[in-house]
């Protein structure tokens, strides 16, 4: 009915009006419709222009994906490392590099450059950490801003060590080992391939190279008295050699050994804390010893019976010695590569500056470009074309291991297996 009144309505005079409204309606509506898209453009524009300016004004921030709690993980949840990396004059890019090298976001870094290195370089090395994003995304990496004097001839190695242990423990409440660098050193197994074995390790182990077959060192370390100037001066001096000798110690068993170390928190914590009193005598002791940095640990472990059945024989290192051997191991070259990743040693040392080996190693082992962080299971962008993985992050607990891993897994069997193991023990003849 609707359409029945409405053509009784039309007239030929207005059906003749009526076309020609009819044409200017439909101009009218041709002229809208072109214009509509042209209107739905702007905004649309304005969005991208806005997009562009603000992606080329901001920092970029890698984006940090939340773990899926619905995904079972048939592996323990893997530990966190503490690491102490240190250097002198000089070892800025070096320590940077190895930062790189054995990055992992679930760790803790801190770094420091001892008294003898110019403060423009401890800036320098800082303005370094600042300028990678994953490193300030994660605020997990830390230069040391007053440095401490080291003398390796003295005891100021095993107080700056201390130091260092004791500023991670307070500024991070969830490591589970620590472990100490030096600038000179590199990894031989990727992050993901080192804290998948150790996620199968109990937590209170240590890995501690030592032995208490002193030989030469009882004459030379044991009893000589030495005077180290770094612990009373401002800056680097020459160590006082005292005249007299002092008895061989009696209230406790003295060992030796590495260096450098793989630590507990529990240790660390016992080592600085001291809830009885063996951590400070051992201390007072070595504070006097010529390089205490190699035996405060040893000594200290091995006399404790709370830890004394902790203590793994390895500092899961590859050295090599000179023949004859000199007092410090000597440098490492591209010939020792096939035995290193032989013996499955999670670290290796010590390597000269921008080595080749750092470089196959690099290549080969860590997939590392050129100034990148090693990629691991928390990378979850592209490698093609040139392209960063680590620039997007996944979930930092997801870890991928590699054939490196099989090799440092053989590596603890077989030092934590029952025969070695006991009989490695603190080993007392």
């Amino acid at each position: 009915m609707l359409i029945d009144s409405l053509s009784r309505a039309v007239t030929p005079n207005t059906l003749h009006k009526g076309k020609k409204l009819g044409e200017a309606q439909k101009n009218s509506t041709m002229a809208n419709r072109s214009l509509k898209p042209f209107l739905s453009i702007i905004p649309v524009s304005i969005f991208s222009l806005l997009l562009f300016f603000a992606f080329r004004t901001s920092p970029y921030r890698p984006r940090i994906f939340p773990p899926n709690a619905d995904l079972e993980n048939p592996f323990p949840p893997p530990p966190r490392v503490a690491y102490f990396i240190s250097g002198s004059d000089g070892d800025g890019p070096r320590m940077v590099r190895l930062l790189h090298a054995v990055y992992h976001p679930r760790n803790q870094y801190l770094l420091h450059l001892d008294c003898r290195t110019p403060q423009r370089q401890r800036e320098e090395l800082a303005d370094s950490v600042n300028s990678v994003d994953a490193f300030l995304s994660a605020e997990n990496v830390n230069v040391v801003g007053k440095a401490d004097c080291v003398n390796s001839g003295g005891s100021t190695p095993i107080a700056s060590l201390l130091h260092g242990a004791a500023v991670l423990l307070r500024h991070a409440k969830d490591w589970d080992w620590f472990v100490n660098l030096a600038a000179s050193d590199y990894p031989l197994i990727s992050q993901d391939d080192f804290l998948h074995v150790l996620s199968f390790v109990p937590k209170d182990f240590n890995f501690i190279q030592h032995t208490s077959n002193i030989g030469w060192k009882e004459y030379q370390r044991a009893i000589q008295i030495v005077v180290d100037p770094g612990l009373y001066l401002a800056s680097k001096g020459t160590i006082f050699v005292g005249s007299r000798k002092r008895a061989r110690p009696r209230a406790y068993r003295f060992f030796t050994g590495s260096p450098y170390v793989v630590l507990s928190r529990k240790l660390v914590e016992y080592s600085i804390l001291g809830w009885d009193n063996l951590p400070r005598t051992l201390l007072l002791y070595f504070s006097n010893m010529k390089s205490s940095h190699h035996g405060y640990f040893q000594t200290l472990v091995c006399n404790s019976e709370g830890f004394r059945n902790t203590v793994v024989n390895s500092d899961l290192r590859f050295i090599a010695w000179d023949n004859p051997p000199g007092e410090e191991p000597r440098d490492l070259r591209l010939s020792d590569l096939n035995k290193m990743l032989r013996s499955g040693a999670a670290f290796a040392g010590s390597f000269r500056p921008n080595d080749p080996v750092l470089d196959t190693i690099d290549r080969v082992i860590l997939h590392r470009g050129r100034d990148r962080i090693a990629p691991g299971g928390w990378c979850t962008g592209r490698h093609e074309r040139g392209r960063d993985p680590c620039q997007l992050w996944g979930d930092v607990n997801i870890l991928r291991p590699g054939p490196a891993a099989n090799r440092f897994e053989k590596l603890l069997m077989k030092l934590m297996a029952n025969t070695t193991f006991w009989s490695n023990l603190c080993k007392q003849r």
